[in-house]
């Protein structure tokens, strides 16, 4: 590109608009025309032609024009001194960023020819959009050379670890680091000396997973993740920050600096640590860093325990140079778990083949259910029953929730049975997030006494975040304000245990006697990556077995495959199956639970097809693009919330509760973060937004709380931009009662949950980056589950705010589209 801008043979490209690095950007407002000048000069001693000028591509709302036809073609000669003008025009009726590229070819005797480029955009936008623009010029991230130097570390207090643990470790966690060499080898590619240690690597990931292969597979994928995990980190580090004490702890405030804690990146928890040196030592030789646990996290102000030695001689706003960390103990019990996997023979878990067919029910099953809804469900009463008879063990049963079709409810309902009809069952219920399993728990004390559930949470998480109706059966005291940890005898008093998948390696380490657990039951299986889910069974359930285990070994997964996956951050683990569940490779891979023409074998997987969720408008599209066109609208008796909206004012088209609202925007960033915003959506989705706040009751707009409005983009950036229009700069909405109850997120936030009303800002306006995107799994396009979760979450209305240029280059967003304009929702942008 630098090539491409520079001026040559002395001629030259100016304008009063020139922002400098080739780009020519002027302000217009829509409705009114606007005419700039872009000047051709030749400040050299020879003439020059202008043989021809070409716009790299037509835009509606820019033209060019000239006194001498160039614009159509005409060659021309700039004698030296001269200049020639060309003009820009612009007309929009609408706000956003209309751009193109122009090429000036030219030549000169003898026979040499050359061309010069200018990137020209005109922008209309409004003052929002100026107060939410880039607050510095972007600047690539780079990686700072890390200095060899001698580090002595002191070490800091932990958090006060009175906490009552009688739970046994008889079963050992080992580190489980990866080794030097391995990083070696990435780093060095596979053209060099470790050529020979890369081609084995390469081996390992392209062979597919059979139990020969099953524990080095994945204890290489898992090592690859953790590499990029610390590469990554490094971003957040920090310096010259400073700190102020609170009584025997400092106090750090990292969301100005780090904006991505917040939200959890890097994760902060009770017990994590990180290192911290002052800013003045930075060039020391040897280097004092200090090791600072931390103790809390409140918003944004992290509470951190350092040793004697530094608080001597701390004195307030004393300036630190910070290097974040992240706990390992999620790896090492994965780790642990696929090793286990391998010793205790679990692959007809995990590798099934066949069914035993042997019931667990003696007689024909017929309950009496919980939530009597069940009854007119035909899948939901299928898997209930197929799960309570275990006719599909020593394979997993799995439960195919698509979106809004009840999976939850299914598998708790499952559990209920098990629990009141077989009287020896004891279970273990698990999901990846503690969200997901204080639901499981929530649903199951609905029914059974809390005293006979144990819901045991990790010591890092803050109590105040458990929700209250749970506190009775989880293993929070109040009186010691602390998490405590029953020994083993204690806890084979409950039939029912809930934990989260990692904080199962707790109860792996205690080494609870063979089959104990009857059942183990997974629930948003497909967020976890397989030795996640693996953590809750090896060590914890023992395969079903004729002769030692007859009435136990009973696995049920549920989840979704078309939904998002695992979370990950290295390229190489996701591409080689690290980003596949458990879940979604029996359903890829394994015989048992293919779709055949009849159907799923009911035996081993029942799909849920009755969706309660959405309108069937909402629906149309997901349901043919994921579900085989196969889920069906469950109508509702009395007032139906789907229908609320379907008579409003903004509608483009009435009883077609979906609006794609077209915007030509400019793809921007800021300062040193990568992560992308489009301040021409966030002004579209604001307008809708205090309509829909501000219209209550007016306008066939129904009375909505802002508790039940999500709006939903894949970047942070464009995230944390609009959270500051709404609470920051946009008055109005401020106002609003409950406003902070409105939850801005990414569709990773969103899974699992749902809306009456859904706002969707996609963000990307340009083509340049998608490769990118794509690469490391960002933004809307080339990502299927991404846009399925994120249409999927509205009840009642859905609002998609993007540019349909770049969307339509995606096959899956092409048909949203496509479907939109079909129907009469679009609007915006001509398109």
């Amino acid at each position: 590109r630098a090539e491409l801008i520079r001026g040559k043979h002395g001629v030259e490209i100016v304008s009063d608009h020139d922002q400098g690095n080739g780009n020519i950007r002027f302000p217009v407002v829509p409705g009114e025309p606007r005419t700039v000048t872009v000047q051709v000069q030749n400040r050299g001693t020879e003439a020059v032609t202008l043989q021809r000028f070409q716009p790299r591509h037509q835009s509606r709302e820019l033209s060019f024009s000239d006194e001498q036809g160039a614009v159509q073609g005409q060659s021309l000669v700039l004698h030296p001194g001269g200049t020639y003008p060309i003009r820009v025009r612009c007309l929009t009726t609408c706000n956003g960023h209309f751009s193109t590229v122009v090429f000036f070819e030219f030549t000169k005797e003898p026979d040499e020819s050359f061309s010069i480029s200018r990137y020209v955009a005109a922008v209309a936008e409004s003052q929002l959009a100026k107060d939410l623009g880039p607050s510095a010029p972007f600047q690539p991230y780079e990686a700072s050379l890390q200095r060899l130097v001698t580090v002595i570390t002191e070490d800091g207090i932990p958090p006060n670890s009175s906490l009552h643990n009688e739970l046994e470790r008889e079963i050992p966690l080992g580190t489980y680091q990866y080794p030097k060499s391995l990083k070696d080898t990435i780093l060095l590619g596979p053209n060099s000396s470790a050529s020979s240690r890369w081609a084995a690597m390469r081996s390992l990931l392209e062979a597919p997973l059979q139990p020969e292969n099953y524990y080095q597979k994945f204890q290489l994928l898992l090592h690859l993740e953790e590499i990029q995990m610390e590469v990554d980190i490094r971003r957040y580090d920090m310096q010259d920050v400073p700190m102020v004490q609170d009584r025997a702890l400092l106090v750090l405030d990292v969301r100005r600096r780090v904006p991505g804690v917040a939200e959890s990146r890097p994760s902060l928890l009770r017990g994590d640590h990180l290192f911290a040196h002052l800013s003045s030592e930075r060039d020391h030789s040897p280097l004092v860093q200090y090791k600072g646990y931390v103790h809390s996290v409140e918003l944004e102000k992290v509470r951190l325990g350092f040793s004697s030695k530094l608080l001597k001689k701390f004195v307030n706003n004393l300036k630190f140079d910070v290097t974040f960390t992240f706990s390992r103990l999620p790896l090492q019990v994965q780790h642990r778990a696929a090793v286990l996997a391998m010793r205790r023979g679990l692959f007809s878990l995990l590798f099934p083949s066949a069914s035993c067919h042997k019931s667990l029910f003696p007689g024909p099953f017929q309950p009496r259910w919980f939530d009597r809804k069940l009854q007119s469900n035909e899948e939901q009463c299928r898997a209930v029953t197929h799960i309570v008879t275990g006719m599909s063990r020593p394979a997993p049963y799995l439960i195919f929730g698509p979106p809004g079709t009840g999976k939850t409810v299914t598998m708790v309902e499952a559990i209920k049975q098990v629990w009141t009809c077989l009287k020896d069952a004891r279970i273990l219920a698990c999901a990846p997030s503690n969200s997901a399993t204080d639901l499981l728990c929530q649903r199951l004390i609905k029914d059974i006494a809390p005293q006979n559930v144990y819901r045991l949470i990790a010591s890092s998480r803050n109590y105040r975040e458990v929700p209250a109706d749970i506190m009775p059966c989880c293993n929070w005291d109040s009186e010691q304000s602390s998490y405590v940890y029953p020994s083993k005898e204690h806890l084979k008093r409950y039939r029912i245990i809930i934990t989260t998948l990692v904080t199962a390696g707790r109860l792996v380490s205690a080494n609870f006697p063979p089959g104990f657990f009857s059942h183990v039951f997974i629930d948003e299986c497909g967020h976890a990556v397989e030795p996640e889910s693996l953590v809750a069974i090896a060590g914890l359930l023992a395969p079903m077995d004729q002769e030692t285990n007859p009435n136990g070994g009973q696995l049920v997964l549920a989840g979704d495959p078309k939904q998002l996956g695992p979370i990950l951050t290295s390229p190489l683990a996701i591409q080689h199956g690290l980003g596949t569940s458990l879940l979604e490779r029996l359903m890829l891979h394994n015989p048992l639970y293919k779709k055949s023409s009849g159907g799923y074998d009911p035996q081993f997987i029942t799909k849920l097809l009755w969706n309660y969720r959405s309108h069937k408008a909402i629906l149309k599209i997901p349901n043919e693009l994921f579900y085989d066109n196969e889920l069906k609208v469950c109508h509702s008796d009395g007032l139906d919330i789907r229908n609320l909206y379907c008579n409003w004012e903004e509608l483009p088209k009435k009883g077609f509760p979906i609006i794609f609202h077209g915007v030509c925007g400019e793809d921007q960033r800021e300062a040193k973060s990568p992560s992308f915003f489009n301040t021409a959506e966030i002004e579209v989705l604001l307008h809708y937004l205090k309509k829909l706040l501000q219209s209550q009751g007016k306008g066939n707009c129904p009375i909505v709380s802002p508790k039940e409005i999500g709006i939903i983009s894949p970047y942070r950036k464009q995230v944390e931009k609009i959270r500051k229009a709404i609470t920051s700069l946009d008055r109005d909405l401020q106002k609003v009662p409950n406003i902070g109850q409105l939850k801005v997120g990414s569709v990773e936030e969103f899974q699992g949950q749902e809306r009456q009303v859904i706002l969707i800002s996609t963000v990307r306006s340009c083509s340049t980056y998608l490769q990118f995107d794509q690469t490391f799994r960002l933004g809307f396009l080339k990502n299927p589950k991404r846009l399925n979760v994120a249409i999927t979450r509205a009840k009642a209305l859905l609002i998609v705010v993007g540019n349909p240029a770049v969307l339509s280059k995606d096959p899956h967003w092409h048909s949203f589209l496509r479907y939109c304009m079909e129907e009469g929702g679009y609007t915006g942008y001509p398109y």
